[in-house]
C-alpha cells in the first residue's frame, strides 16, 4: 500500500513540474475588470469572423497588444 501511495506522489510532484507557468495581460493601470473586459471584446471578435481555431491564439496576442495590453508571466 505504501508504495502505490509513493507512486502516486511521485506522478503528482512530475505533473506539477511539466506544467508550463501561467502567464496574463497587464496594462499600467488597468483593472481585471478593464483585463476581463478586453479579452471579452478581442474573443467576440474573433467569434464573429469566424477565424479558425489555429489563428485565434494569434489574433487574440494582436488584439490585446492592440488595446495596450502585454502578456507576462503570473506572479
Amino acid at each position: 500500500m505504501k508504495s502505490k501511495l509513493s507512486i502516486v506522489a511521485i506522478a503528482l510532484l512530475l505533473a506539477a513540474c511539466a506544467t508550463p507557468p501561467q502567464s496574463q495581460w497587464e496594462k499600467d493601470g488597468a483593472t481585471s475588470y478593464d483585463r476581463t473586459s478586453a479579452q471579452s471584446e478581442c474573443e467576440y471578435q474573433i467569434e464573429m469572423n469566424k477565424t479558425p481555431t489555429a489563428k485565434q491564439a494569434g489574433l487574440m496576442n494582436l488584439c490585446m497588444q492592440g488595446k495596450g495590453f502585454r502578456l507576462k508571466p503570473a506572479k
